[in-house]
């Protein structure tokens, strides 16, 4: 497999987080999430077991999809890493500075040529809510946190935790077992993952705060923890969904624009209605590569839609019928704060995912002015594939 490992773009600098080290070709870092999404799952899901049964009774009194229990314990994880990480956040977010926020995300939906002015705008918002609102300490509502992940165009996270605030409305003790699953998880994480993440303490020192005022101000000052729970969620999402992503029939790769050797002025791929294709316009391109790759193993990529739900069923030639005959099956490839959740909006509209991070973060939209050109690791892609 030649395309696979001998034009590997060279390690690059160490934003946030790296998967590399120093073996390139990540063993390391897939076994040990492997083993350590093992010890955690099995014993978050003896730790939870009460309040798993009582939603699982819940969702089955109110006609909604069973999910396996793995899921269930991420959630309550994801819960909890959330409320701990981002309660100063929360509390300090007013409704009017939320109702600003949502309508500017409303807004910029709408009228997309308009998204950098938007953007701007909600920068300002945002940063002029943390100067002016009174930090108050204390434990964060579930509430609260999703009005939040709304106003920071987190939709897909809200929608998934709102069943469990429906649930656990009023259940203070739900609410502290989330946040102790989390304070546990924070330690065992940092032995089993930190090694992989540790420039994240000095990007959020030194390049964070120059995000100020920047819409994308808070996304890049999460936590090394919200790397761990990106990182566990993807494996443990992976696991939930497999059977169903291998029934699929034709199998889609979604990359991101940020794989690409050549800027986006330069790059020729053109656009179909699942995401620019690739023209092979630069051999050393990891796109153009992963592209040669699947026309020899029988699956297409594609660069990120600017909608996941043209892969959805009744969308257009997606869903159940995807780009060509049959059901489809995505792999989507991303960085570690994003890939997990997009676990999650593809199950939203019924696509089978499999999830890959990138091995490291290199974007000009939040890491990097210049842009570094990013890679994952084909030879877990083929895992995935098979």
């Amino acid at each position: 497999m030649v395309i696979a490992c001998s034009t590997r773009i060279p390690m690059p600098k160490i934003i946030t987080y790296s998967l590399r080290l120093d073996q390139p070709d990540l063993g390391d870092y897939y076994r040990d999430i492997a083993g350590f999404a093992d010890a955690w799952q099995k014993a978050a899901i003896q730790d939870t077991a009460s309040l798993i049964a009582g939603f699982r009774d819940f969702r089955r009194e109110h006609d909604l999809p069973a999910r396996s229990d793995g899921e269930y314990a991420f959630e309550l994880l994801a819960l909890g890493v959330l409320l701990r990480e981002h309660a100063v956040d929360i509390a300090c977010m007013a409704n009017f500075t939320r109702a600003t926020l949502k309508g500017l995300v409303s807004l910029q939906k709408r009228w997309p040529s308009m998204e950098s002015a938007i953007k701007r705008l909600r920068g300002w918002a945002a940063e002029l809510a943390r100067l002016f609102a009174s930090k108050r300490a204390g434990m964060a509502s579930l509430a609260g946190l999703l009005e939040w992940l709304r106003a920071n165009e987190e939709n897909g996270k809200a929608d998934r935790l709102a069943q469990w605030q429906n649930y656990l409305d009023g259940n203070a003790s739900g609410v502290t077992l989330c946040l102790a699953l989390a304070d546990r998880f924070a330690e065992a994480s940092q032995a089993a993952l930190g090694k992989y993440t540790e420039q994240v303490p000095v990007f959020l020192k030194e390049t964070a705060p120059k995000h100020r005022w920047q819409y994308d101000a808070d996304f890049v000052a999460r936590t090394r923890l919200e790397y761990h729970l990106g990182m566990l969620g993807t494996e443990v999402l992976n696991r939930a969904y497999r059977r169903r992503f291998l029934a699929s029939s034709k199998r889609i790769v979604i990359v991101p624009p940020c794989m690409r050797l050549q800027p986006e002025e330069k790059c020729q791929a053109t656009a179909t209605p699942f995401g620019a294709r690739c023209q092979a316009c630069t051999p050393a391109c990891r796109v153009h590569q992963l592209t040669r790759l699947g026309e020899k193993k029988g699956f297409d990529v594609f660069i990120m839609p600017d909608e996941l739900r043209v892969f959805g069923a009744g969308e257009g030639e997606g869903g159940e019928n995807g780009p060509g005959p049959g059901p489809v099956g995505v792999v989507g490839v991303s960085c570690a704060l994003t890939n997990w959740s997009g676990g999650w909006d593809t199950d939203g509209i019924g696509v089978p995912a499999q999830g890959l991070l990138l091995d490291y973060p290199g974007c000009s939209y939040h890491w990097d002015k210049k842009g570094i050109p990013t890679d994952t690791n084909f030879k877990q892609l083929e895992e995935l594939l098979k």
